[in-house]
């Protein structure tokens, strides 16, 4: 069983994301600075695609954000090129915070019954829903450091 912990370490972690989706321009955004693949914009849209993917798709649940935004976030994708608008902006501001505090609840409801192992890229085997939890508080504080590198070339 996870505590409260785990769950206070994401929520801080996504308003530091947050902070870079609120205090940057929407061209600033879509920026990849040269020796990079992506952009701050990829990076936290990112967070949000493959949280669902490690929580809800292992546990054989539908992800409660679209399928097309899985898609074009995921694991192996990159940015296209386009520029948010401010209603992408806000709509990315609303996930945050939305699938932040949905994980939880469904945590502590016990939906994530049928979790399937998986093993990620990064060479750690996700075993249960707390593994994959515990995981992706990792992987998005290593896609926020990525931001924090990407940030000190768009200002």
């Amino acid at each position: 069983m996870l505590t409260d912990q785990v769950f206070n370490l994401h929520k801080a972690t996504r308003e530091n994301l947050l902070t870079f989706l609120e205090n940057k321009t929407p061209e600033q955004l879509a920026i990849v600075p040269q020796g990079f693949n992506n952009n701050i914009w990829w990076n936290i849209a990112h967070c949000v695609a493959q949280g669902q993917l490690l929580c809800y798709r292992m546990a054989q649940l539908e992800p409660v954000v679209a399928q097309d935004f899985i898609e074009k976030y995921k694991k192996g994708t990159y940015p296209d090129g386009d520029i948010p608008t401010l209603e992408d902006i806000q709509a990315l501001r609303e996930l945050l915070l939305r699938t932040q505090k949905q994980l939880q609840n469904d945590y502590q409801r016990g939906v994530f019954e049928n979790f399937q192992p998986y093993l990620t890229s990064y060479g750690y085997e996700l075993k249960s829903i707390e593994d994959a939890i515990n995981f992706n508080n990792a992987h998005e504080a290593m896609h926020l450091g990525t931001i924090k590198a990407l940030n000190y070339f768009v200002k």
